[in-house]
């Protein structure tokens, strides 16, 4: 198992921007995501489509970074949602019941389209 190794990607479509993620988020990765993620913000881009496709596992404090980014967006008056979140992630999500909270997605149009609306 590979503890703390993820990649954070970004591209802006439009107001919208598309951050992926890869590898693991927990607990050592975390802090990387969170300031990754707060850059956005801190850019004025408050409209997150987290792509989670690549990413192989997530733990509590990986949810926390997301519940995070998730509650500074809104207040932002922007939102989060999730594309293509891989299967593992899928399945914390629902063993949390975090997948009522979070709006994900499988094709990156729609994931856009919810956002630009």
């Amino acid at each position: 198992m590979t503890e703390g190794k993820v990649a954070i990607a970004c591209r802006p479509v439009g107001p919208v921007e598309v951050v992926s993620l890869s590898g693991t988020l927990d607990a050592w990765s975390e802090p990387d995501v969170r300031a990754g993620l707060k850059a956005v913000l801190d850019g004025g881009k408050s409209r997150i489509v987290l792509d989670l496709a690549a990413l192989r596992r997530i733990d509590s404090t990986g949810l926390s970074a997301l519940l995070s980014v998730l509650k500074a967006a809104r207040s932002a008056g922007g939102d989060v949602v999730l594309l293509s979140p891989s299967p593992a992630v899928v399945a914390v999500l629902r063993l949390t019941r975090l997948d009522q909270i979070l709006e994900a997605y499988d094709d990156e149009g729609a994931a856009l389209g919810r956002l630009s609306a």
